[in-house]
């Protein structure tokens, strides 16, 4: 194996939206060049663009020639310690998003045959950099899943798809994400429960009246909707029901109709008549894609701790060991540590991730460690993977990079296969 993973870093990337014209004009962004976290940013720092843009062209160096406003500067084309400075001469454009990395080390990690290296490209790269894939250059691309402890509790049940909690807030949870019941407690192993889909938030039932005979809560809207045996809430007080209780759904005889008890499998609330209520039922639940693949009570039949975790894209911040590795999801922002495992992104359990490296025939397998040349993959056999004329050992060592994949001992001297790896 080589060297741990080279990481590329920056000083901030930008987000350019707009350009002055002429000699000197200035160079909006989105960000805020004066607060946290671009303060950092100051005069005489080279950034480099992801496309040309108002003049500005790709992978060419700039520096910032002066910062003029919250959101502005200008540009030089020369380092400002050379005289005579030479302003970069601009053109106007609007409604743009283009990124600007500034100050950027080890973007690049190259092996070239000639080539001058950063910014600039080269056509043998035989090693591969980890970072934020925002940055300018390829970085490596990881499927993540970072597991966040929810808040509040749930249950579950597997003979339905509605996941109720209590005092959870399933609104902003995102869509796609995995929820694991914590049983015992959270002193348990995670039991996964399923992957949620966009129906989420507050179910909300409409309330007509409340009978003391029978001890019945009848409904304007759908009482069918909730689900029996899990904690149910109302908006207003009437009948003996206080605003804001934790109830549970006892019965529901029909659309129009259900009651509820002050425990779990409790004997029913016992109502006063009101002939008219203005107030409504609800459930914080979210809808899963198929029935539960476990039942979640809690020890005492109030619920369970849970684990939330979406699968997404990220990329690696640093490497910890040669299977672990401290990543950011992209959508969630969240960054903790995750550990390489042999699973599609779908079956991605909390904190694990998966890269993948693509062969000169297409095929395509799962990383087991990865640094900044040499990696490994997983395999399931000691076959091997046919490339035309070649065969490439399944169970060997591979070569990374970012170009193109090559059988063993045809590239370079190469003894080994040359994998492409995923990269952002």
């Amino acid at each position: 194996m080589g060297r741990p993973l080279k990481i590329a870093k920056a000083q901030a990337v930008l987000t350019i939206t707009a350009t002055g014209s002429g000699l000197g004009a200035a160079v909006t962004v989105s960000d805020n060049l004066i607060t946290a976290p671009n303060v950092g940013v100051m005069v005489g720092m080279p950034f480099v663009v992801a496309s040309s843009v108002g003049g500005l062209t790709a992978n060419t160096t700039y520096y910032i020639n002066a910062i003029t406003g919250n959101n502005t500067f200008t540009v030089s084309t020369t380092q400002l310690s050379v005289q005579p400075r030479v302003l970069a001469t601009l053109s106007t454009t609007t409604g743009q998003s283009v990124k600007a990395s500034v100050a950027v080390v080890d973007a690049y990690f190259n092996n070239p045959v000639g080539g001058t290296g950063f910014p600039a490209t080269n056509a043998n790269t035989y090693s591969v950099v980890g970072g934020n894939t925002a940055i300018i250059g390829k970085q490596v691309l990881a499927n993540v899943c970072i597991g966040q402890n929810g808040v509040g509790r749930v249950l579950a049940s597997t003979s339905s798809n509605s996941v109720v909690g209590i005092g959870t807030d399933f609104a902003n949870l995102a869509t796609g994400s995995h929820l694991y019941a914590l049983y015992g407690d959270g002193t348990g192993m995670p039991m996964l429960l399923g992957t949620s889909t966009s129906t989420k938030g507050n179910l909300v039932v409409a309330v007509a009246n409340t009978n003391a005979t029978g001890n019945v809560i009848a409904t304007s809207g759908n009482a069918q909707l909730l689900t029996v045996n899990t904690p149910v809430q109302f908006d207003a007080t009437f009948g003996n029901l206080t605003a804001g209780t934790t109830y549970w759904v006892k019965t529901i005889p029909n659309a129009a109709a259900f009651t509820v008890s002050a425990t779990l499998a409790g004997i029913p609330q016992q109502l006063t008549t009101n002939a008219s209520v203005t107030g409504n039922a609800f459930q914080n639940r979210v809808v899963l894609g198929a029935v539960s693949a476990n039942n979640a009570t809690g020890t005492s039949a109030n619920g369970d701790a849970f684990v939330q975790a979406l699968p997404e894209a990220g990329f690696i911040v640093r490497q910890k060991g040669k299977q672990k590795y401290l990543v950011t999801g992209t959508v969630t922002g969240l960054t903790n540590q995750c550990y390489l495992a042999n699973l599609a992104n779908t079956a991605l359990t909390p904190n694990t991730m998966r890269i993948l490296a693509t062969y000169a025939n297409s095929a395509t397998q799962t990383v087991q460690s990865l640094s900044d040349h040499t990696g490994e993959l997983f395999t399931s056999t000691s076959g091997t993977v046919a490339t035309g004329t070649a065969n490439i050992n399944n169970s060997a060592p591979v070569f990374a990079t970012f170009n193109t994949a090559a059988a063993a001992n045809s590239t370079g001297g190469q003894p080994y296969a040359i994998v492409t790896i995923a990269n952002a």
